[in-house]
Order: structure tokens, then C-alpha cells, then sequence
């Protein structure tokens, strides 16, 4: 099915992916939490195009077998089998779900105003017994954003992932290359 034979246009999705990824890294930090989807589901189309596209370019530089290795090498790698299984997901069924990480802290009630011994007057309102609850949960500003069913931050998977699958397309161009320098031209 993967038909790609210019390496070029491989490289063309990695810079519009990488894009991708910093817009999602932008509008994360501003919390705006719309144009963060919008620019995670063109990561990840940019993304999948990649994977087909080296896949054809393998197959047209290497043979069908070097295709199918390479196929297996992607799906071995947790980060960018994650990926594409999300990928094919947001693309042909319903979209990925993601949600929001928070910040959370555990306090005991003692440190917070509620807790102290407010004197004489507040003294009469204190229990005597002390909370039921020994600590306290404080949840804080969101800490990033993360896919369902992963608990990786999802900025540093996307990262992650399109960062293994360079350096699997760097691979396939540096055996190509050494098979042209070898013979002198370009080796189907």
C-alpha cells in the first residue's frame, strides 16, 4: 500500500509534525485547551504519514522485506506503536481521549488556616479530637495533558515518539547512502 519514494517528503512531515508539536506545547502553557486538540490531532495525522510514507520509501530504497522489518521495528517501539494505534483511533473511529493532569499535594490539617488553634474565641469551635482526616489533598493548576491509557505527559510522548521515529528515518537514508557511495549511484 505505501507507494512514497521521495525521501524529501518524509522529511517534509517530521518539520510539519514538529510543528505540530510546538503549537500543542504553546497553547498547553496558555491553556487554551481548543486550539491544543486541534493541533494534537494534526500531530498525529502528520505523525502517521511519516510511518507510511518511510515505509514506501524503504520499500522503493530497499526491497519489500527491509519494508516489513522496518514495519516491525516501529510497531516494537512502545512510544510510536502508541502513537499510531491513537492515531488510527482519532483518524477512523470517534478521536483519542485525553485529559488534564493536576498539580496535587498532600498537607496535613494543621497546616492550613482551618487547622490552627485560632485561640480562646476559635477554641470552643476546635475539636478536641483533632480532624478525622489526617491529611489533605490540594489540587493545583493543571500539569499537562496526557492520553488515556497512558501516564506519560503527552508533550513528552509526542516528543518522544516522533524523536525514535527520526532516528529510524535517519537510518533508512544512511543505508541507502552507503549503498550509493559503494556503488556510485542511487540503488533501488
Amino acid at each position: 500500500m505505501a507507494s512514497a519514494r521521495n525521501p524529501q517528503r518524509v522529511q517534509d512531515k517530521v518539520r510539519e509534525a514538529h510543528f505540530f508539536l510546538v503549537e500543542m506545547a504553546t497553547y498547553e502553557r496558555a491553556f487554551e485547551t481548543e486550539k491544543f486538540l486541534y493541533c494534537l490531532s494534526a500531530f498525529m495525522s502528520a505523525f502517521r504519514t511519516i510511518a507510511f510514507r518511510l515505509y514506501g520509501v524503504t520499500e522503493n530504497l530497499k526491497g519489500a522485506t527491509a519494508k516489513n522489518a522496518l514495519r516491525k521495528q516501529l510497531h516494537d517501539h512502545l512510544d510510536i506503536k502508541f502513537l499510531i494505534e491513537r492515531t488510527n483511533v482519532e483518524l477512523h473511529e470517534d478521536g483519542v481521549v485525553v485529559f488534564q493532569r493536576y498539580h496535587a499535594s498532600v498537607s496535613s490539617s494543621e497546616s492550613l488556616p482551618w487547622g490552627r488553634n485560632l485561640g480562646r474565641r476559635g477554641e470552643r469551635f476546635h475539636s478536641r479530637f483533632g480532624s478525622r482526616y489526617s491529611e489533605t489533598v490540594i489540587v493545583r493548576q493543571p500539569a499537562g495533558w496526557q492520553f488515556a491509557g497512558s501516564s506519560k505527559n503527552l508533550i513528552e510522548l509526542c516528543h518522544d515518539g516522533l524523536e525514535a521515529m527520526e532516528g529510524f528515518f535517519r537510518q533508512v537514508l544512511a543505508t541507502n547512502s552507503q549503498k550509493q557511495d559503494q556503488s556510485g549511484s542511487l540503488a533501488p
